[in-house]
């Protein structure tokens, strides 16, 4: 199992996905990896000096 974890510490989202705009190798690549079978996950993170927590599950848009 492939996975690539992205850990958000933004408040007000409900989803990520690759900025294509910006950089569109990395976007095709992504989704290359994705039609490969890389699972992609996307969790909300709460950080602090003491800890790194996830708090919530965030879409993936591909």
């Amino acid at each position: 199992r492939a996975v690539q974890l992205y850990c958000v510490n933004l408040t007000e989202i409900d989803a990520v996905r690759p900025a294509a705009e910006i950089d569109p190798a990395y976007a095709a690549a992504l989704r290359e990896a994705v039609s490969a079978g890389v699972e992609v996950l996307a969790y909300g993170a709460d950080i602090t000096p003491q800890e790194v927590r996830l708090t919530r599950r965030l879409a993936v848009q591909l």
